[in-house]
């Protein structure tokens, strides 16, 4: 009797012994030889993928639905200039901007005014879209102009150095008064006047732009200009 339950003892030692390799054995054959796409959602417990488990690059565009990313996951600044279709996007923006770094002396003349030379003054309008034109000028009055003193400035759209007195062709205008002495630096802001929309047309067309000024003094002169800037807003 104590053999046979010795013998029974025994194998069921070793049937529970086999049982183990043979089930860890599997396991570890199954878990290498799954077949191809043969584990899918159901298989995957919830939750158990993290940005750990996948692959740097392994997330590309065709993997995103469509209109899934909206403006709350895009971080503040940091899309550019040149991450964006400026030129298609329906509303106002600078489509174009010149500068002029000279310093000259101004004309106390409405009837020849001084012009004021600008870095590549030519650009094109595109078809379909309005320009709006602004810009700005710096003007110094010298100790030697004596108060009142007044500059008036005229950005023109596609016209030469017209008189102060003319203004068909202007595109922005501004002027500023100064009512002290001693030398004093004044910036003249150019709105948009009179021809300072361009409207829309079906073909491109070219358009030159020059800035042109004058000042006077009570008595004395020497008033001159620099830093000037233009810039055409667009609009679709």
């Amino acid at each position: 009797m104590s053999r046979l339950r010795q013998a029974l003892t025994f194998e069921n030692l070793f049937v529970t012994v086999v049982a183990f390799v043979v089930l860890a054995g599997g396991t570890a054959i199954a878990a290498n030889q799954l077949a191809k796409n043969s584990v899918g959602k159901k298989q995957l417990k919830a939750k158990s993928v993290g940005t750990a488990e996948l692959k740097k690059n392994a997330v590309t565009t065709a993997k995103i639905k469509k209109s899934a990313v909206t403006g709350a996951k895009v971080k503040d600044g940091s899309l550019q200039p040149a991450d964006l279709n400026l030129a298609g996007m329906p509303f106002a923006h600078v489509v174009f901007q010149t500068t002029g770094s000279s310093t000259v002396p101004v004309s106390a003349s409405l009837e020849t005014p001084t012009v004021y030379p600008l870095e590549n003054p030519t650009y094109t309008q595109e078809p379909g879209r309005l320009d709006t034109f602004f810009g700005a000028i710096d003007v110094n009055f010298p100790v030697g102009c004596e108060a009142p003193r007044v500059a008036i400035a005229y950005l023109l759209r596609d016209a030469a150095a017209l008189p102060l007195t003319d203004t068909s062709n202007v595109a922005a205008a501004g002027q500023v008064i100064s009512a002290t002495n001693g030398a004093v630096v004044e910036r003249i802001n150019l709105s948009p006047y009179g021809a300072g929309i361009a409207l829309p047309g079906a073909a491109a067309t070219n358009h030159n732009l020059s800035i042109v000024l004058a000042g006077e003094c009570k008595s004395g002169g020497g008033i001159t200009a620099s830093n000037a800037v233009t810039q055409v807003v667009g609009t679709r």
